[in-house]
């Protein structure tokens, strides 16, 4: 098979040794000349698979994103044309749960408001793999969390233990507000601009607004008026909406801002490229045996007593050593304004010192409410040796 990949997908060539010819694109659409050969595709969100690439690639059997949405896939004109399709849900579900923990954690202790952790509700848009990933660990915080999610409601696929509604000014009346949807222009539930000029008037400074799935969810100019009018929200923005060339007088009224890399983590972006090749390999009707720990690097993190981290501001510390998002903030800030700068962001994000997940961090344990506890902020929870 000739296979056509973003050179973006990690450890491909690793996973793939026996499927094929494997060429790689650096920019966003793959050349034409590899277009022309093509039988499997494999690309990330940035990279529209629409009728337009469709017609450059006449032998093309198979594509795949290693993304949860795909909305970047025009899945009439593949099916049209017999194309099979697949995604990768839940691959870099932790990896967003984490940010989402990593960024409140950062905002409240940089306000010195990390005691007011414990009175917050939060109301997480989508309970989805992303949604509920972050929803957990913020439960686990001690937060009141909560789902809405109509299409869910009305599928009655709600899973067992969540509080699931459809009531729209209990999101709005919410202290944090953390949205974990796909983008959706059409049909009963649309996303697109969800939270428009009505709703983001109703919110001020004591809200926390967070955006880690698709950037248009939030009506961004919407979003730049009501800041630049006064009591804006606190904002943490991973998406943007025209993403790379999102609205740079943002960046000032935001707290945390970040280049769409909430997913990025190490584990996150080997789990897209291992559900990507595992469905290629179902695919072909072939066995795959490959996981994570065969292609990540060992994580040497020295183990933590649970009674190191007895406070939020110990556990805040925690997760900035391992996770420092600020250093993310910092680098959108200086390059992210341009879209080949946002760009670049994404395609070299970490590739010095790749960012690696909680669950690599072992906390010892001495009771089952911090073995709990820990487990579901995402950390190797072990018990503590008497």
């Amino acid at each position: 098979m000739q296979i056509v990949a973003d050179q973006n997908i990690p450890a491909l060539s690793s996973l793939l040794t026996d499927a094929g010819s494997l060429s790689l694109y650096a920019e966003r659409q793959p050349p034409a000349h590899l277009l022309a050969e093509a039988e499997v595709l494999l690309v990330r969100s940035v990279t529209r698979v629409d009728e337009a690439l469709l017609a450059q690639a006449p032998r093309l059997k198979f594509v795949a994103t290693a993304t949860i949405g795909t909305e970047h896939l025009d899945l009439a004109a593949l099916a049209e044309r017999g194309i099979a399709v697949a995604s990768a849900p839940g691959a870099n579900a932790d990896s967003v749960g984490e940010y989402v923990l990593t960024a409140v954690l950062a905002h409240y202790q940089r306000r010195q408001q990390l005691a007011t952790l414990a009175d917050k509700e939060v109301a997480i848009i989508g309970a989805g793999n992303t949604g509920r990933a972050a929803g957990r660990r913020l439960a686990a915080l001690g937060l009141t969390v909560h789902y809405y999610d109509p299409p869910l409601l009305q599928k009655g696929a709600v899973p067992p233990g969540l509080e699931v509604h459809d009531h729209w000014q209990r999101v709005l009346n919410s202290d944090i507000i953390s949205c974990h949807v796909p983008l959706v222009t059409a049909g009963p539930h649309p996303t697109h601009h969800l939270l428009d000029i009505e709703a983001l008037q109703s919110l001020h400074s004591g809200h926390l607004l967070i955006n880690a799935s698709r950037g248009a969810v939030i009506d961004n100019q919407a979003l730049l008026t009501c800041c630049e009018q006064g009591d804006c929200p606190g904002l943490i923005l991973d998406v943007w909406e025209g993403e790379p060339a999102i609205a740079v007088a943002l960046l000032e009224h935001v707290s945390i801002a970040t280049p769409h890399i909430a997913g990025h983590s190490a584990e996150g972006k080997v789990g897209g490229a291992l559900k990507v090749a595992e469905a290629l390999y179902a695919f072909l009707q072939r066995p795959f045996t490959a996981d994570a720990d065969s292609v990540l690097p060992a994580c040497p993190w020295p183990t933590f007593d649970a009674t190191q981290i007895a406070s939020l501001e110990d556990l805040a510390a925690l997760a900035l050593h391992r996770y420092d998002i600020w250093r993310d903030d910092a680098l959108m800030r200086r390059d992210g304004g341009t879209a080949a700068g946002f760009d670049q962001l994404r395609k070299q994000y970490r590739k010095d010192n790749p960012r690696r997940q909680f669950n690599n961090q072992r906390i010892a344990c001495h009771n089952s409410q911090q073995f709990e506890q820990f487990l579901q902020l995402g950390f190797n929870a072990v018990r503590a040796q008497s």
